[in-house]
């Protein structure tokens, strides 16, 4: 029988936040095999998923049905000082430059554009993951 996961050999634990059930599970399966994947389907549940267990990422979609949105979210990573640490990107249709750079100036770590390509999602959290590792040898 195999022993248990050591925390080294444990997959990054990895949050996706989409209000689109079809995107939560596309973006789980880009990334199983690679990545233990958690789900959220709001931004508050994003926010209270986050707050139980260490996530190594979070993928937060910038918009949800309604309540808090992207933005907030990520403002809320950023001011608990038990989550910000965490690296993030913006998941959003909305492509232009000026969208990039609103979700950059928020306090998001990197931007993907959807419709994502599954290598496109796998290379942002790879960057993630380094920024992370750089921020923990820093510390």
């Amino acid at each position: 029988m195999p022993a248990p996961p050591t925390p080294s050999d444990r997959l990054p634990l990895i949050l996706v936040a989409d209000d689109v059930p079809e995107n939560r599970q596309l973006f789980t399966l880009y990334l199983r095999g690679s990545f233990e994947v958690v789900t959220a389907s709001t931004a508050e549940e994003a926010l209270e998923v986050l707050r139980q267990r260490p996530f190594e990422a979070a993928l937060l979609d910038i918009n949800y049905g309604g309540g808090m949105d992207g933005f907030d979210a990520i403002r809320a990573i950023r001011a608990d000082s038990q989550l910000a640490y965490l690296p993030a990107a913006a998941l959003t249709a909305h492509v232009a430059p000026e969208d990039r750079d609103q979700c950059l100036a928020a306090g998001f770590d990197a931007f993907l554009a959807k419709p994502v390509r599954r290598a496109e999602m796998k290379e942002a959290l790879a960057s993630l993951l380094a920024l992370r590792t750089s921020a923990s040898k820093a510390a």
